[in-house]
């Protein structure tokens, strides 16, 4: 009888540690889980906005926002209430694992004080000249050369020269592939390299009379200030040769046509993008290139230089300036 006693009692405390061990486990995976979840929960993403009143800024960002999920706060550069104090403190206490700049200035502010952070920027015009680090991500404002060149072709069949000025030092490599798709579409590049802004007048004068069109494109060098624009603009006038540039602001010093980028697709690209990051994707091509475009055509500067436009074309045109 007591050794029939004494095997129940040991079969009963081998099932009371099965039952310990069980419950144990149970514990630490739902803690393990538990950590995950809330690991989770912290993925978040800040967003800084160069100035909210401008047009182009609040346009990428609702456009990020729209399709984002886990964003933590937003902070807007341009409340004159908010200050490098005021952002430094927020990036504390929201501890992100990503920041949307928007804006050169929301970019270089939080390249400056949360470059461990990974930072994804949008609506940068020229962001060679940015400080860039491995943690930096971002959609190019400027559209490939191969799809501006065929929008050219096909708008004015007729304009077969395009003089464009750049710098070695960010375009090189930029141009080699844009004289090749040019020749494709039964174009030719005539370009001129300058070392500083100091040459850009000198090079203009020498470019534009053996060029049917002069092309802006975004290079530190060449547009290193607002007198760098307005010489580019005086001349090509004085000298009626259109301009062709990549963004909305151009259009108001008299370019006649300009290709941008969507700026709703950019936003919509960096929430994409963001997400990747998130899930620690391979990022193949850390700044892309921005997906959709719009198209304005000065229709003044077309009839003031007796261009030839194939009017089949204007259905591909977003805006038309009267």
């Amino acid at each position: 009888m007591a050794s029939i006693i004494t095997d129940c009692f040991l079969i009963w405390q081998t099932l009371v540690v099965r039952a310990v061990s069980a419950l144990l486990f149970i514990s630490v995976l739902a803690l393990f889980q538990a950590g995950e979840a809330a690991a989770e929960e912290n993925r978040g993403i800040l967003v800084i906005n160069s100035n909210t009143a401008v047009k182009n800024y609040e346009l990428a960002q609702a456009a990020f926002m729209a399709n984002s999920a886990g964003i933590k706060a937003k902070i807007n550069l341009g409340d004159s209430s908010v200050d490098i104090d005021t952002v430094r403190k927020q990036i504390r206490q929201v501890n992100p694992d990503a920041i949307y700049a928007i804006g050169s200035k929301a970019y270089l502010l939080a390249h400056g004080i949360a470059e461990d952070r990974k930072i994804i920027f949008s609506s940068v015009l020229n962001w060679q000249r940015l400080p860039i680090s491995e943690n930096s991500y971002g959609i190019s404002n400027e559209l490939s050369s191969g799809m501006q060149l065929m929008t050219y072709r096909y708008l004015f069949p007729k304009l077969k020269k395009i003089g464009l000025i750049y710098s070695e030092k960010f375009n090189r490599e930029w141009l080699s592939g844009a004289v090749e798709t040019a020749a494709d579409v039964g174009m030719e590049i005539v370009s001129m390299p300058i070392a500083e802004s100091a040459e850009l007048t000198p090079a203009l004068e020498k470019l534009l009379p053996e060029v049917d069109v002069l092309w802006l494109i975004s290079d530190p060098i060449v547009l290193a200030d607002q007198e760098s624009a307005l010489e580019i603009f005086s001349q090509s006038a004085a000298m009626k040769k259109p301009v062709i540039a990549y963004a909305e602001i151009f259009s108001t010093l008299g370019a006649t046509l300009v290709i941008s980028a969507d700026i709703a697709t950019m936003g919509l690209q960096a929430a994409s993008l963001s997400k990747d990051l998130l899930e620690h994707k391979k990022i193949l091509q850390p700044v892309a290139d921005p997906a959709g475009s719009y198209i304005m055509l000065n229709m003044k500067k077309v009839k003031e230089y007796g261009l030839d436009l194939n009017s089949e074309a204007l259905g591909s045109v977003n805006q038309i300036i009267e």
